[in-house]
């Protein structure tokens, strides 16, 4: 696979921050002061869209609408928080491909039990392991050889601690 937007802008800028935006003005903005890239925050959009917290309450079709109109709007690439996929490996799959086909240079896919919450909030809960990995499968296999980086994103470190974190490193 050929190298990513995201790649480029890590290879060439190194550990870098970047912003979380909400909407094609936010977009601009980041893009004009310069940033390299940015995020679409679920956060942000649901405070801003509906008025609620991050509670898993915005759907993938609202996501993916935001996400289309604000990749259409700047020349950065911009990763979406796709939250826990919308599903099982299946939605995971078709919200990879609709990501794509909206200009999206990547997504961030969260491990948590459906409903999610914001990760910054109190009563996550993870999903088991292997139910985690056919998830992070279905987006490469819909990636594909396309330009889209996934961050497979977990809570499990303040769900369950260090020692069930470290599982990786075994």
């Amino acid at each position: 696979m050929n190298e990513t937007r995201v790649q480029r802008v890590l290879r060439e800028c190194g550990p870098t921050a970047f912003p979380g935006v909400y909407d094609t003005l936010s977009a601009k903005i980041a893009e004009r002061v310069g940033f390299p890239m940015a995020f679409i925050s679920g956060y942000s959009v649901a405070a801003t869209y509906i008025g609620e917290p991050d509670l898993g309450l915005l759907t993938q079709t609202e996501m993916i609408d935001r996400a289309r109109r604000i990749c259409g709007s700047v020349l950065i690439p911009i990763l979406v928080d796709a939250d826990t996929g919308y599903g099982n490996p299946l939605n995971v799959y078709r919200t990879v491909q609709e990501l794509i086909a909206a200009g999206a240079a990547g997504c961030f896919l969260e491990d948590q039990v459906w409903p999610k919450r914001c990760g910054h909030m109190r009563g996550k809960r993870v999903v088991d392991r292997d139910e985690y990995i056919h998830k992070i499968r279905a987006a490469v296999e819909a990636r594909a050889e396309r330009d889209f980086f996934i961050v497979a994103r977990t809570d499990a470190l303040a769900v369950a601690g260090i020692e069930r974190w470290l599982f990786v490193f075994d």
